[in-house]
């Protein structure tokens, strides 16, 4: 029986969250092993191949291959497409070039998946509101003894949910502390990987309903043992001090003293003023940073840390959602003995029932979701949702 995600305690189960925070959260890494039902929600076979057919929202950026530890090159599996929603000519994925890459053993990576399937939306967001942080979804499908990526570490933490087949995990004893999304930590070369990652820790094989989370600085590496495994990966990127420093940067702007040329080193009192005025404005600086005021905004910049998945709203939010329809030139056409949406960047099949939803949405220039659902009450709440996600994925609407 298919269970269903609405807390981060039913992610971690058996674990509590209580355990987690206080054990593992940040310093060490927590393999959860589960029942085959326990993540079926979050993505089957059947709902990643109606993902990848929408060819319309992949790109070469979106829809990554790598092989033997290599990044195939766009150009080797996708071909010219417009964009609908700027007409600009961007890399789209050829199904029969990827088939074929896919046949030699490449692994596949959708990157950015958690508004494309209800039930990974719904475990993204538990996680979200459980860890104050913004949490990402990519897709990975490997091929048995193919390994897509030498030993690395990340530098978000991991929570990585298996889907389908096995795959061996190795976690290594090296771990950089908190690095984060810059090139003094994403220049670093394969070779001092391979020497920084120290000897393997633990290693043990992911199956379907497992749950294994990483701290981010944690060197780990993975090969698939079965064909066709699936795990997607949850990046949680947390608000960090060098995001307060960014809102104190906000702040000094405002301030005279922050704004003031430095004083000249050859001026009167020479380097002493000098660094006379880098104390004062350092003092200045803490003396904003404790601001009641400063404090509030920064707790309310925590709290809303999360991404806006569109039609996945919180209760309340949704039917204030507004849309504007940004591929223009887009029509609803008669296919087989059904509807698709024919535009510039090609044709994708309409679900059975919703060509007159979709017909609405192309025929305005903006639109909100209550008036979307008040169009076509007679159609359930779940798949008007559905859609619009699925348009807002093709860049046929985008959320305002």
């Amino acid at each position: 029986m298919t269970q269903e995600i609405t807390s981060f305690a039913d992610i971690l189960a058996p674990v509590s969250p209580e355990e987690f925070f206080a054990v593992y959260y940040g310093k060490k890494a927590l393999h959860v092993p589960g029942t085959a039902e326990k993540f079926a929600s979050v993505m089957s076979w059947a709902r990643l191949n109606d993902i990848l057919n929408m060819t319309g929202i992949w790109s070469g950026a979106s829809l990554q291959l790598f092989l033997d530890r290599e990044a195939v090159p766009p150009r080797e599996y996708c071909r010219p497409a417009a964009d609908r929603g700027t007409g600009a000519e961007v890399p789209r994925p050829d199904p029969a070039r990827v088939t074929e890459l896919i046949r030699r053993g490449a692994s596949v990576i959708a990157n950015d998946i958690d508004s494309l399937n209800p039930g990974l939306a719904a475990t993204a967001n538990a996680m979200e509101a459980a860890l104050e942080a913004k949490v990402q979804a990519n897709l990975y499908c490997s091929w048995q003894k193919h390994q897509a990526f030498d030993t690395h570490f990340d530098t978000h933490d991991v929570y990585a949910i298996h889907v389908e087949g096995e795959k061996t995990w190795r976690i290594y004893e090296g771990r950089l502390e908190d690095p984060v999304a810059h090139p003094a930590f994403k220049a670093l070369g394969q070779p001092y990987h391979d020497k920084a990652r120290g000897k393997v820790k633990t290693e043990f094989t992911m199956r379907p309903g497992d749950l294994l989370y990483i701290p981010r600085g944690v060197y780990h590496d993975a090969v698939a043992l079965t064909e066709g495994t699936i795990h997607i990966s949850l990046g949680a990127t947390a608000v960090i001090g060098l995001d307060f420093l960014t809102a104190l940067f906000e702040r000094a702007i405002h301030d005279p003293l922050a704004r003031a040329n430095m004083p000249r080193l050859s001026g009167p009192g020479g380097e002493a003023a000098y660094e006379e005025h880098l104390a004062k404005l350092a003092r200045r600086l803490g003396e904003m940073g404790g601001e009641p005021e400063m404090i509030e905004k920064f707790k309310e910049y925590q709290r809303r840390y999360k991404y806006s998945r569109g039609g996945y709203e919180l209760p309340g939010e949704a039917a204030a959602a507004r849309y504007r329809v940004t591929a223009k030139g887009c029509k609803v056409a008669e296919e087989g003995n059904g509807f698709a949406l024919e535009g510039s960047g090609g044709t994708v099949p309409i679900p059975p029932g919703q060509d007159k939803s979709v017909a609405w949405v192309i025929g305005r220039d903006q639109f909100t979701r209550a008036e979307f659902d008040a169009a076509f009450p007679e159609t359930p709440e779940s798949e008007r949702a559905q859609l619009l996600r699925d348009l807002a994925s093709m860049k046929v609407i985008a959320a305002r």
